[in-house]
């Protein structure tokens, strides 16, 4: 996959969940939550270009254990980051309900596809 492959479809995508993040933040019940679905979705976008990038010079790198050490990594961080996130924001902004997971843990999702179809293609290719 090129970069320009990547850039184009991670913006497509992202200007797909951000249309979704409009809508759902219209409803009532997740309108409080509005700061952190918007703070998600440009982690996410961050996090997608540090690994195509990281992935991607993994992937060239003599050692192919390379690339499945920064996979690994970076779906382990990612986890790590998205239990810290919801942990802090329930203690920090103590929402009424619970139903701030629903957007976070949607791009969550959605960004996790998105990743692991581009480091897929990534592993594909020739060192």
């Amino acid at each position: 996959m090129s970069q320009r492959q990547f850039l184009i479809q991670l913006g497509l995508l992202s200007l797909s969940v951000a249309i979704l993040i409009f809508f759902l933040n219209r409803l009532p019940q997740l309108q409080p939550s509005s700061l952190l679905s918007w703070a998600s979705l440009a982690a996410f976008i961050a996090m997608s270009v540090i690994m195509f990038f990281a992935g991607s010079r993994a992937a060239r790198s003599d050692n192919k254990n390379d690339f499945t050490n920064a996979v690994l990594g970076f779906t382990v961080g990612k986890m790590f980051l998205a239990i810290l996130v919801i942990f802090g924001y329930s203690q920090l902004a103590q929402p009424a309900d619970k139903l701030f997971i629903i957007p976070f843990f949607s791009i969550y999702l959605i960004y996790t596809i998105f990743e692991t179809y581009f480091m897929m293609k990534l592993g594909r290719m020739k060192s």
